[in-house]
């Protein structure tokens, strides 16, 4: 019973917090996030590694947001450290000059680490999705 009690409290706990630093366009916050070593992969962009990485790849694409929001749609944890999730992700971006909120189904999995000092930070990232979308509001407002 105490690990399904303590799994649940991780899931919620996990949900708040990731989603509170994604959301917040604020990419000072990707340290309370990801390890040092992260290994991500956003749709068919290449596997890219290292929290200063992760954050060379969201810096740009973030400062042309106006907002992001995610929906959780399913979020499970299995087995004490993988995370998986199917949302809705929308976004508006800064300066569409159709103000389209585009929002696109994802499904993620998240490894997470289990001891040491990053305990609890995500140590590999997947995301499954279509940007198409949001490159096209992004493309009318540049």
């Amino acid at each position: 019973m105490r690990c399904c009690t303590l799994s649940r409290r991780l899931i919620i706990n996990v949900r708040v917090w990731f989603h509170d630093v994604g959301d917040s366009l604020d990419i000072s916050r990707l340290s309370s996030l990801y390890a040092e070593d992260v290994e991500f992969q956003f749709g068919n962009l290449p596997v890219g590694r290292g929290l200063e990485a992760a954050k060379g790849l969201f810096e740009p694409q973030w400062a042309k947001f106006e907002t992001m929001h995610h929906e959780i749609k399913d979020f499970d944890l299995v087995g004490g450290d993988k995370i998986y999730q199917a949302c809705e992700i929308s976004w508006t971006v800064k300066d569409d000059p159709e103000k389209e909120t585009v929002k696109i189904p994802a499904m993620a999995v998240f490894h997470l680490v289990t001891s040491g000092e990053e305990r609890g930070l995500i140590k590999v990232f997947r995301a499954y999705l279509n940007t198409s979308p949001l490159e096209a509001a992004v493309a009318r407002a540049s």
